[in-house]
């Protein structure tokens, strides 16, 4: 099973990159994806998208288009399949 992690924004910025891919073997959360994704990336994303153990506000994540926050916050499960759209907070005008 495989899902697509897009990286938008400054992450794309940042990180040099437009997103990963992960073979999964079965259904995750999205907790535990960005758990894979520090892994991979030195704590990034607990650091950008986390604070008090919810998603920080102003961070915008997407699974195929939904945002997390209407599905299931951090628990939303992720299947073979899935895209992750991930925007960090921003602010402006």
């Amino acid at each position: 099973m495989q899902i697509e992690v897009k990286f938008y924004s400054l992450f794309k910025i940042n990180l040099k990159s437009s997103g990963v891919k992960y073979d999964i073997v079965e259904t995750i959360t999205l907790l535990e994806l960005i758990d894979k994704l520090d892994k991979d990336f030195e704590g990034y994303f607990s650091e950008k998208l986390l604070e008090d153990g919810d998603i920080k506000t102003g961070s915008i994540i997407l699974l195929n288009g939904i945002n997390v926050l209407h599905i299931n916050h951090l628990e939303t499960e992720i299947n073979d399949g899935d895209i992750v759209t991930l925007f960090p907070p921003s602010a402006g005008g």
